[in-house]
């Protein structure tokens, strides 16, 4: 969808989606559920999912139930609305304290919309965790867990014992399949719902937004370079870069 026809609230400092625009997974959240997932296949556990916000999309959470999760916690209510990074790490830290006892917290590398990446940090460090990072594959044994993580020039292998924090990107893979059986299956399962005062949650302004608003990025004019050869296009597409000061150098 492309981003001109999303709008800004600028008076709230909120983005406004296209009407009639149906949540969805935050894909490297979803990359994080399929590395679970993957472990589910190749030992006896249990993989929970949780989720944070004013009033979270049921169909978002029926759809990683239909996924193959275990249990769904929906962590929700009014002091969730526009959470920044550090307090949205806070909820879901005291949420993952409260479940109590678990060998792995799987997250997304970072949010598909703001791009923030320092969710998991914060859970990472008020949870005193060991975390690895942009991670696409992980297995664990012994009371460990290595990770194949991606670097600039190929892959890292690391190794951490349990319990630990892992983020995934998308070189995790394709998600399964959710096939409409499980969908109706997901519909009749319970979603459990926590509140504020479940965990004991107070909303701290870490961070303060001063404004939001959509760039003006003039007007944009698209130019077809001509030529009778690729040689010849590519010379005449450097004459106007030349020209207009993006390159520097003769011809």
């Amino acid at each position: 969808m492309p981003f001109s026809i999303f709008k800004v609230d600028r008076k709230n400092m909120k983005p406004v989606p296209p009407s009639g625009t149906p949540p969805v997974i935050n894909p490297f959240d979803e990359n994080a559920l399929e590395a679970a997932l993957k472990i589910k296949d190749r030992h006896e556990s249990k993989v929970t999912v949780l989720s944070v916000g004013k009033a979270i999309s049921r169909s978002i959470l029926q759809k990683a139930m239909a996924m193959g999760a275990d249990e769904v916690i929906a962590i929700e209510g009014p002091e969730f609305e526009s959470l920044d990074s550090f307090s949205t790490a806070d909820a879901l830290a005291g949420a993952i304290k409260r479940i109590g006892r678990y060998d792995l917290v799987f997250a997304g590398r970072q949010a598909g919309d703001w791009d923030g990446g320092i969710v998991w940090a914060g859970i990472a460090e008020l949870l005193d965790l060991p975390s690895v990072t942009i991670a696409f594959n992980a297995e664990i044994s012994d009371r460990k867990v290595t990770v194949e993580r991606c670097v600039s020039d190929g892959i890292e292998i690391v190794e951490t014992e349990l319990p630990a924090l892992i983020t995934f990107s998308s070189e995790v893979g394709v998600s399964r399949h959710v096939s409409l059986q499980a969908l109706m299956k997901a519909k009749k399962q319970k979603i459990i719902t926590w509140s504020a005062s479940d965990l004991e949650f107070s909303k701290s302004k870490v961070m303060e937004m001063r404004d939001l608003y959509e760039p003006d990025l003039g007007l944009i004019e698209c130019l077809l370079v001509s030529g009778d050869t690729p040689e010849e296009r590519g010379r005449n597409l450097a004459k106007k870069l030349i020209s207009e000061g993006v390159l520097h150098g003769q011809l």
